[in-house]
């Protein structure tokens, strides 16, 4: 799915994101594109499979990983129809800076091509 590499790519020419990657969920998850060498580009199909799983407590109570990042769940709505949205914070390790991240879901999976 090289075809997102420069939706991935105009998500961080402006420099408001610190990382991007699109991430295929269904039959065999795998990272589609991503931003050579940071952290999304090593999200691993568990982690994927744990992200979208229908059991949502768990991820509220530990939180996930995402590229080995640890993450804390701030709001889940990714499996809700009409929003499709979750909002997570990096949780920090020796003192390191923590982040947003936010993940949503589409069930498209055409190449993006811009206008």
């Amino acid at each position: 799915m090289s075809g997102w590499a420069p939706y991935v790519d105009s998500l961080m020419a402006d420099g408001t994101c610190q990382d991007a990657a699109i991430v295929g969920y269904k039959d065999t998850p795998a990272v589609w594109a991503a931003t050579p060498g940071k952290t999304f580009a090593n999200i691993t199909p568990a982690e994927v499979n744990a992200l979208v799983s229908p059991e949502r407590g768990a991820l509220l109570v530990n939180g996930l990983t995402l590229g080995g990042q640890k993450c804390s769940v701030i709001r889940d709505s990714l499996l809700v129809d009409g929003e499709h949205t979750m909002d997570l914070r990096t949780k920090s390790t020796a003192g390191a800076p923590t982040y947003n991240i936010t993940a949503t879901i589409t069930n498209k999976s055409e190449s993006w091509t811009p206008l």
